[in-house]
């Protein structure tokens, strides 16, 4: 008969293997940033990192995350239009999913002209903040805009590091009532997600207790 330590081990090792397993499944997350557009205009140079957006998703489905992280400096600057130039690795695009704050977007497949976008940004899909592009529903510090499409997410995301896909945004309300435009940039990070964090957390906790069970042991045995 097992002994109760080597039973509890067992019952932890399979819950660990369980929580992993399912990390495992989770939706990958890469990290992007956005770049100033080269020629383009400046008043929004220095506030570009400010703009991020994360990718999710797995064979069939994508989700871009699109936040402005806000700065002291332009604090009333916001997010007012999204483009993406997708090289024909999307389709079929929602807004508004997991947004953040007070945020409404809309819009969908067009060719609407990204500012300064010049001729190597093609718009393929475009959506602008309700209220006319105003910044009540725009994309202000602290807040986050969702967009889902069809697509496989390792080819968006091997698209988007070599510039095959980009985004481009339309910021107002920068300093002295000026706006800017940017484009994503090709960096890109590997993002853990919640699941995968908490698994790893599992694991070493288990590690841990087994150690403080076995030390015990010892000392009952001697």
């Amino acid at each position: 008969m097992k002994s109760p330590l080597t039973l509890l081990k067992s019952v932890l090792t399979v819950a660990s293997v369980a929580a992993i397993s399912s990390a495992v499944s989770a939706a990958p997350a890469s990290a992007f940033t956005f770049s100033n557009i080269t020629g383009g205009d400046t008043p929004g140079d220095a506030f570009v990192d400010s703009f991020s957006f994360d990718v999710t998703g797995d064979a069939s489905s994508v989700l871009f995350k699109i936040t402005n992280s806000g700065n002291v400096s332009a604090a009333s600057m916001f997010i007012s239009k999204v483009f993406f130039d997708d090289n024909g690795l999307l389709s079929s695009p929602t807004a508004n999913v997991g947004n953040s704050g007070t945020v409404a977007f809309s819009g969908g497949a067009n060719n609407d002209r990204l500012p300064q976008g010049g001729n190597g940004f093609t718009t393929d899909y475009s959506f602008s903040s309700d209220n006319g592009g105003g910044n009540k529903w725009g994309v202000q510090g602290g807040e986050t805009v969702g967009f889902s499409f069809n697509g496989n997410y390792d080819s968006v995301v091997a698209a988007l590091s070599s510039g095959a896909l980009k985004l481009g945004l339309h910021v107002q309300a920068l300093p002295n009532g000026a706006s800017d435009s940017y484009i994503s940039g090709g960096s890109t990070e590997n993002v853990p997600e919640p699941l995968t964090m908490l698994a790893a957390g599992v694991a070493v906790g288990f590690g841990t207790m087994f150690k403080k069970q076995r030390d015990r042991a010892q000392k009952s045995a001697e």
